[in-house]
């Protein structure tokens, strides 16, 4: 199984090129100065993916339908920025695209929810697979796991997705993402967002997701286009990426709960056990004779209760720190 080191944050162009290969690129360029690691977008033929009935949504598509030359161009300008460029396949009809773009991971949409048999088709390429689980039910959830460790494929990541544009802050459910990492705890988990804003991204870095997928846009505010209101130009994405690191940082590591920077702290900002008055040889020491002040110079009030009513091994001043060898 792919492990990822840091959170693995892709740029979901999608299909918001509109057909141009100077936006697509334009994208590229913005996935780059944001951060991201990848930068994905989505390849079909639309009459093998929409019905020309859905005559709204099929002519959605179609203006924004691109060839294989369209996308291995966008894939050699990748390499050339050096960004992953991966992709969403949402048709049988352009996979021999994939097989020949040979993709590092293939992205599976939310769209293909139950769809075993184009599964069955994506994991012969071996390649690592990232599936998204919008409009998964729990019982979905579990069918899908089903279906890859029936098939010993372990090379596969999951996301947590809400597929609603935008996501209301009140259909989020972050705590979801605890069960969601349970029914996955085999692979990796992540999740990809559909908010106007960052906080649900964070809040699942916080919670252990190791992929991030936002969507990106050139242009807003688009009659008969929806990817925009979830999407982030190159200021907010950066910033979000910048979270990101950061975040990871300060998660640091579950099994450290002190660091070396706080034991330099230890000595001024624990107290100490200091003489009281003056002590002479062969004193019992007492709270009586003996008090607890800043800094830790000698026996730290932690061990406090070892010294008492043990005895003096020398003369101790009044305000000196009480040492380990002055104690009998």
């Amino acid at each position: 199984m792919k492990k990822f080191k840091k959170v693995f944050i892709i740029a979901e162009a999608g299909i918001a090129h509109f057909g141009s290969s100077i936006k697509a690129k334009k994208l590229v360029d913005l996935a780059v100065k944001a951060g991201a690691d990848a930068v994905k977008f989505q390849s079909y033929i639309t009459s093998d993916f929409i019905d020309e009935n859905f005559k709204d949504w099929y002519l959605r598509y179609k203006i924004k339908e691109v060839n294989f030359d369209f996308l291995d161009k966008i894939k050699k300008y990748c390499k050339k920025k050096k960004i992953i460029f991966l992709c969403t396949p949402h048709t049988e009809s352009v996979l021999e695209w994939v097989k020949k773009m040979k993709l590092p991971i293939i992205k599976i949409g939310s769209g293909e929810l139950g769809n075993f048999e184009f599964l069955k088709k994506i994991i012969k390429s071996k390649k690592h697979i990232i599936v998204s689980t919008g409009m998964h039910k729990e019982k979905d959830m579990l069918n899908l796991r089903k279906f890859f460790l029936d098939r010993n494929f372990k090379n596969v990541s999951f996301l947590r997705c809400v597929s609603s544009y935008p996501t209301k802050d009140k259909n989020i459910n972050l705590l979801s993402f605890q069960k969601f990492k349970k029914i996955f705890e085999r692979f990796n988990v992540g999740y990809s967002d559909h908010t106007k804003h960052d906080l649900a991204i964070i809040g699942a870095v916080s919670m252990g997701a190791k992929i991030i997928e936002k969507h990106i846009a050139l242009d807003f505010n688009i009659k008969n286009a929806q990817d925009w209101k979830v999407s982030f130009n190159v200021k907010s994405f950066r910033n979000m990426v910048s979270k990101i690191r950061t975040l990871e940082k300060i998660m640091g590591d579950k099994k450290i709960f002190i660091t070396d920077d706080e034991k330099k702290t230890l000595r001024w900002a624990t107290k100490g056990v200091y003489a009281r008055e003056n002590i002479k040889k062969n004193t019992k020491f007492t709270l009586n004779n003996t008090c607890s002040k800043r800094p830790n110079n000698g026996i730290g009030v932690n061990n406090y209760s070892l010294i008492l009513n043990k005895r003096s091994k020398s003369n101790i001043e009044k305000g000196k720190p009480i040492k380990r060898n002055q104690i009998g």
